[in-house]
């Protein structure tokens, strides 16, 4: 099992770096696209990053050698370390949502500007920090006698009281991380995706040729999307609350049960949390034609470098003269629409929402 586990959590710490690194780079590179979704979809990879840097490696150890070993110090900021990261990345997947349902239902009522999205970020990250910091003052070494050796380990200690009913208090925390960072958040991203899949499927893309062929192409196109981002959230973090759960509320084990839940089903639970942090960049980024033209470029310049140096990001702007839901709504034009209709080019007229491409 040594083995698996290595390979697996190498495998997502490979992915998830290298993955968001690109994205970083893509969106920092090409100014076309400093748009409020893709400032968004920075801060989720950055707070992915930090996910697979805090969580991964110091996860990996714990399952593989008995006791705590990096320090009270440690002890403190790396719990603290783990859960900010963790809340602010499904914060900026909320954030994202509610950014999206704007854009797509509300398109001439709001705009979310720039400024407004930099406020939310910091928000985020402010938000995170606080209701982790519990983490950061309770957290403490703790010494557990076996028959050969005293082992030391990181856990949370609400009360010195020894008669203090230690599952409650921890119970407690555990309900309010499963509200704040799971249920209400996933709450939140299926009411904003099925807002949204309800207004696609109820209305056409303004100015396009009314082809059911076309109209049907780019619904399913975008339902598959929201689909896959809320299973996949669902997923990936649906199996560490609930062993979490039944590990502080399930009562008293026997020793085969023990041993399979904490030697098997949690470190399969925490890799499938942290692997969320890998798919984000498949899912909310190869949707889009101007990332995948980017992180092919990003590649290209790897093997080999232009005369000079400079990666031309700039072809990354689609000759299809359709725009991003983002920038359609901020210029309000059909300009987008010339290749399809001549007579609209300049004109005035109410945004044009591009359902084929609303993923970044």
């Amino acid at each position: 099992m040594i083995i698996v586990y290595t390979i697996a959590y190498s495998l997502v710490f490979f992915i998830a770096v290298v993955g968001n690194t690109l994205v970083i780079l893509v969106v920092y590179r090409n100014s076309r696209m400093h748009t409020v979704t893709n400032y968004f979809i920075v801060n989720l990879a950055v707070a992915d990053i930090l996910v697979t840097v805090f969580c991964l490696p110091i996860t990996l150890v714990n399952n593989l050698i008995s006791g705590w070993r990096l320090g009270v110090v440690m002890c403190k900021v790396t719990p603290f370390l783990q859960g900010t990261s963790v809340s602010a990345s499904v914060s900026t997947l909320v954030a994202i949502a509610v950014d999206r349902y704007i854009a797509i239902c509300h398109t001439l009522e709001l705009h979310m500007t720039g400024t407004v999205a930099r406020l939310i970020i910091v928000l985020i990250w402010l938000f995170s920090m606080a209701i982790m910091s519990p983490w950061a003052i309770y957290y403490q070494i703790d010494y557990h006698n076996s028959p050969r050796q005293t082992i030391p380990t990181c856990v949370e200690i609400w009360s010195q009281d020894p008669t203090a009913d230690k599952s409650k208090q921890k119970g407690y925390f555990l309900g309010a991380t499963f509200l704040c960072c799971y249920t209400l958040p996933l709450l939140s991203i299926v009411i904003c995706y099925t807002l949204i899949a309800l207004r696609v499927w109820r209305r056409n893309a303004p100015g396009v040729a009314n082809t059911s062929e076309v109209i049907f192409k780019s619904k399913v196109k975008v339902l598959k999307m929201l689909s896959c981002v809320v299973v996949l959230f669902a997923f990936s973090w649906l199996p560490l609350y609930a062993t979490k759960i039944r590990i502080l509320f399930g009562g008293s084990f026997s020793g085969m049960e023990e041993k399979i839940l904490i030697q098997t089903i949690l470190p399969i639970a925490q890799w499938l949390g942290s692997s969320n942090s890998c798919i984000n960049p498949i899912v909310y980024c190869f949707f889009s034609r101007k990332f995948r033209r980017g992180f092919k470029e990003l590649t290209l310049r790897c093997c080999s470098s232009p005369p000079d140096g400079r990666i031309p990001l700039s072809r990354l702007s689609s000759n299809t003269y359709y725009h991003s839901v983002h920038e359609s709504a901020s210029k309000h034009t059909y300009t987008s629409l010339r290749a399809i209709n001549g007579s609209l080019a300049g004109r005035k007229s109410p945004a044009a929402v591009d359902f084929s491409n609303t993923a970044c």
